[in-house]
């Protein structure tokens, strides 16, 4: 059994380290934000399937008390959970479009600060279990914090095939989720001591699923051109969804905010044919309201210079 768990695991990691491979170079190629903000919340997580990996492996050789294990284990665990603490809000924000509340910002900054220093603490006083329970309370709570915003979110998502990744990854984190945390928590809940058969099969088998699943979501959303460039339409964008010149125009406007009478005004026609035109825009992107429109626009931008 332990020697299948491990097998798991490197199976895990050798997906993972595909996934990761695609996203740096879909990046290199597309250079959008949501992008870089995805091949760090991939990072994130295989360092922590390798921290997994490699207490596993060490279980099997015998190497279970040995200093040396336990100290790699927690410098790949702590720095996989502090860069998806500090990396996923990001992700999650940039993929479906939406700008980030300072008050979201100051939270999850706040959240990252308290997880270096519960990770400061740790090396510390190495073997302060509360440490580390804290830490994975701060991950797990990450993660659910991530998946109620997919969750209030995916309704507004225009584009059908991010909708139907972020669905397909909202069922299987929630499928899931109540296993990882069973199986991280054994070692310190007593209560849990009966689901020890499960030990270390949940982690990697999500992370195997999710990765898999992640090489097919990079090839067919994230493997295209940038549908916007400093606030304004990209050729591709106007080309895949057959938008007009004077429709590039209202689209323009409206990503700067601009009122149905405002473009009126700026473009010389009447509010009748601003209303045309975005209805128009509205069918042809598969958008239901301006909201929508903007979050397919901005998740799809391309990363500015500095950024």
């Amino acid at each position: 059994m332990t020697h299948l768990v491990l097998a798991l695991h490197f199976l895990a990691l050798t997906a993972g380290a595909g996934s990761l491979g695609q996203a740096v170079m879909i990046w290199l190629r597309h250079r959008k934000t949501v992008i870089r903000h995805y091949a760090l919340f991939l990072l994130s997580i295989w360092l922590i399937l390798l921290a997994l990996a490699v207490d596993r492996y060490g279980l099997n050789a015998g190497l279970a008390g040995s200093a040396a294990l336990a100290a790699i284990t927690w410098i790949l665990q702590a720095a996989g959970g502090l860069l998806y603490i500090g990396a996923s809000p990001f992700f999650y924000y940039s993929l479906m479009g939406l700008r980030m509340p300072r008050w979201s910002l100051a939270l999850y900054l706040t959240i990252d600060a308290l997880a270096v220093a519960v990770a400061i603490a740790y090396v510390a006083s190495p073997g302060t279990i509360l440490f580390g329970v804290v830490l994975n309370s701060l991950l797990f709570g990450m993660i659910g914090l991530g998946l109620v915003l997919i969750g209030f979110s995916l309704g507004r998502t225009a584009d059908p095939v991010l909708r139907w990744a972020l669905l397909v990854f909202l069922i299987l984190s929630l499928a899931f989720f109540p296993l990882m945390w069973a199986d991280a928590a054994i070692g310190w809940l007593p209560f849990l001591a009966g689901l020890s058969f499960l030990e270390g099969f949940a982690f990697p088998l999500y992370f195997l699923v999710l990765n898999c699943l992640s090489i097919a979501f990079g090839l067919r959303y994230l493997n295209r051109p940038a549908y916007s460039e400093a606030g304004r339409p990209t050729p591709f964008f106007l080309e895949r969804f057959g938008i007009t010149d004077r429709e590039a125009s209202v689209i323009g406007l409206l990503l700067e905010g601009a009122s149905g009478k405002d473009i009126a005004d700026k473009l010389y026609i009447s509010a009748k044919t601003v209303e045309n035109h975005v209805t128009n825009i509205y069918r042809k992107v598969g958008a239901r309201n301006r909201v929508q429109l903007f979050r397919l626009i901005r998740a799809n931008a391309l990363e500015e210079p500095g950024a």
